[in-house]
């Protein structure tokens, strides 16, 4: 009996987590994001959020060594952007951006980029830098369409 409640509970616990049990509580409907635009008597009126995406130029920089063999990068990265205003800024900073990918990317080693968890450090390191240089406006995601590491 105590280890058939023990499995019982192993079990509810693991379909929690999971997720299983939120569209009967209520909580895993997903909600729409919707914006409010001021209009001139002071109402807002619902204006949709509209995910944009930018490809940026393709990058390609020789990574640091500490040997005599030459390590590249190339990369074919997408911003995520939240609005069309943040897909104008995008356009306008594009110099500064690509810089500041750029003076990064040198800096990393070919055993920076590997595995999955060198990806998300690599993915977190560039959101960061394109939100410093969009300010005020923001970047969502960093979005990796090609990745080569020779």
């Amino acid at each position: 009996i105590i280890i058939g409640i023990v499995v019982l509970l192993g079990g509810a616990a693991g379909a929690y987590f999971m997720g299983l049990f939120d569209g009967m509580l209520g909580k895993g409907e997903e909600q729409e994001e919707v914006l409010t635009a001021e209009g001139e008597d002071g109402e807002g009126a619902p204006v949709e959020a509209v995910t944009t995406y930018y490809d940026l130029p393709d990058l390609l920089v020789n990574l640091s060594t500490t040997t005599n063999q030459t390590s590249f990068l190339k990369m074919k990265v997408t911003l995520e952007l939240p609005s069309q205003a943040d897909l104008d800024a995008a356009q306008q900073k594009l110099p500064a951006i690509m810089d500041h990918f750029n003076t990064y990317l040198r800096d990393l080693r070919a055993t920076d980029l590997s595995g999955s968890a060198g990806m998300y450090r690599l993915r977190e390191e560039l959101l960061i830098r394109a939100n410093k240089t969009m300010a005020p406006n923001k970047v969502s995601n960093i979005l990796f369409r090609e990745i080569l590491v020779q």
